[in-house]
């Protein structure tokens, strides 16, 4: 007598394991389930298994997921990723300067000095703009970095030993003010260059003239000789620069414009495979964390926040969250090297984010931009400041309570079995058990298919899992059993297997009473008891 069973055992096997691969969990791990060796007797146990939920979840392999749970148990994943925003060159922007001026002595004539003497210049009070490029109005820079420079011409006959004294240009330390000084030749010219590390610059806007400026004093002693002439229409010309110059603070009111804060997108793969519609989460949430060292409150613009599916169905956040500004506040000008943080909520009450989830999309589009400013008035508001460590740091963060309904999600799973040897089996039965916690029920389709993916046979509907009822308090404590049975018989279906190149598993989700747009909660100690055997008949050769 010789039995020819060698392939059953692990033709079953293959079949089970890839039947209760599901929902987006990947590969169900059998590795703890003994599987006898098959015997004579026409039926087998192939073994049990429990899964956790919270271990189904965990199979997530994205390192930006983060699986949380409450103190009641309840689920939520959550998605987080980090920007920072340090360019204040965009909030405020300073280029080189140059203030070109005349100083007019206005001496009385000399005709002729009987003597060498010693005329005193009277004291000029000289103004300089600090122009900025687009029209800020500056209270003071503070320098990392530059260059002031003083190039003047003397229009005397005589030399002219001279100070200039820039009271708004001061050392950090001492508080003096910098002085540029020294002897210009009759008829000639000086330059004079100091660095600016070290000094900041005081300066006023003036609302006449919509100028910053900044303030010093000429004073200067003519050398006159004997016999020398003074006309007293003689003038000094001269040009004060600012070169190269890098600020580590800078304080004024910096207006009102757009500032470029986040651009990226985001790749989603826990949707692969979910149709639109079929999988919508309760109470989603879409939280900005930012922590804010500039000293300018902004308006965070949020209507460039859009998602897409791999269909093409692409929707853009709308709602309250959208039509205005969210505020994110900031820092005093006495805080500087501080920061203050700000949330910005959106979910379901203020915005279509449930829709947005609802179309299973692969793809987040997050262009984020702030007006400066926002909700703060130039007269009445507080005044601004950048510095060069400060950044607006952005933590966004999807976070999804498993607070679900799901309607006929499908998912597909195929693979080969042209390896499998059935020829002596008469019929197959698989037996499958589930004792079931989940609010959800969920069907299976088999299919067994050709090389070119054609359904030469199929099983529909073989019921997989029944839904608990659920009572008021949201939890589900006792759970469901269901057992079913697939017969594969030679005369329905059978031939069909043995031709077949691919069985393909196609599983149906449905949560408890979702036609009635009931949300169900989803737990992490909920289990699924997975029992799963198998009854052949075989063929004997005597």
């Amino acid at each position: 007598m010789t039995k020819t069973y060698q392939y059953l055992n692990a033709a079953v096997l293959g079949l089970i394991t890839v039947l209760f691969s599901m929902c987006n969990t990947g590969e169900l791990d059998f590795d703890n389930i003994e599987t006898p060796n098959l015997t004579s007797h026409n039926s087998l146990v192939i073994g049990q298994t429990t899964y956790k939920i919270k271990d189904l979840i965990e199979k997530l392999e994205d390192p930006r997921i983060e699986i949380t749970e409450d103190n009641a148990n309840l689920l939520s994943i959550s998605y987080r990723d980090t920007t920072f925003f340090n360019d204040y060159l965009s909030i405020v922007e300073l280029e080189d300067i140059s203030n070109p001026g005349v100083i007019d002595a206005s001496l009385t004539p000399i005709a002729g000095s009987p003597t060498n003497q010693d005329v005193v210049i009277p004291t000029q009070d000289l103004s300089f703009e600090y122009s900025s490029p687009n029209n800020e109005e500056l209270d003071s820079v503070v320098y990392s970095a530059g260059t002031i420079a003083l190039v003047i011409e003397n229009g005397f006959n005589q030399d002219i030993e001279y100070e200039l004294t820039l009271t708004d240009v001061v050392n950090r330390s001492s508080g003096d003010p910098m002085v540029l000084s020294g002897t210009l030749p009759a008829n000639g010219t000086d330059n004079v260059n100091e660095s600016l590390v070290g000094f900041k610059t005081i300066i006023v806007f003036d609302n006449a003239t919509s100028t910053n400026l900044f303030s010093g004093q000429f004073d200067g002693i003519l050398k006159v000789k004997t016999g020398d002439f003074v006309n007293g229409t003689e003038f000094i010309n001269y040009t004060l620069s600012i070169t190269d110059a890098d600020f580590s603070e800078i304080f004024g009111w910096f207006g009102n414009k757009t500032i470029d804060i986040e651009s990226q997108s985001i790749d989603v793969d826990f949707f692969e495979g979910i149709s639109e519609n079929s999988l919508e989460f309760g109470s989603p949430e879409m939280n900005f964390y930012v922590e804010n060292s500039f000293g300018v409150p902004m308006g965070l613009n949020l209507s460039g926040i859009s998602a897409s599916n791999a269909e093409g169905s692409n929707l853009a956040l709308s709602g309250d969250a959208v039509s205005s500004p969210q505020l994110v506040r900031a820092p005093g000008t006495t805080q500087v090297g501080s920061s203050v943080s700000s949330i910005i909520n959106v979910d379901e009450t203020n915005s279509n984010l449930r829709e947005l989830l609802g179309i299973s999309p692969n793809l987040f589009e997050v262009t984020v931009d702030a007006t400066a400013n926002y909700n703060n008035d130039s007269d009445t508001g507080d005044r601004n400041f950048v510095s060069s460590g400060s950044e607006v740091e952005v933590i966004t963060e999807i976070n999804l309570p498993l607070i679900v309904k799901m309607n006929d999600v499908q998912r597909d799973f195929g693979t080969g079995i042209e390896g499998f040897d059935f020829e002596e089996a008469d019929t197959i039965n698989l037996v499958l058990t589930t004792v079931n916690q989940m609010p959800f029920e969920g069907t299976v389709d088999m299919q067994f298919l050709a090389a070119d993916s054609s359904v030469l046979f199929e099983f529909t509907d073989i019921a997989f899992l029944q839904v608990p009822e659920i009572p008021v308090s949201g939890k589900i404590e006792e759970p469901i059993t269901t057992k079913d049975t697939v017969s594969v018989y030679r005369e329905n279906g059978y031939q069909e297997l043995l031709d077949a190149s691919i069985l393909n598993i196609v599983t149906h989700f449905t949560t408890f009473e979702a036609s009635e747009d009931t949300y169900v909660k989803i737990f992490s100690d909920y289990e699924l008891i997975l029992k799963v055997g198998a009854q052949v008949n075989v063929n004997y050769e005597f």
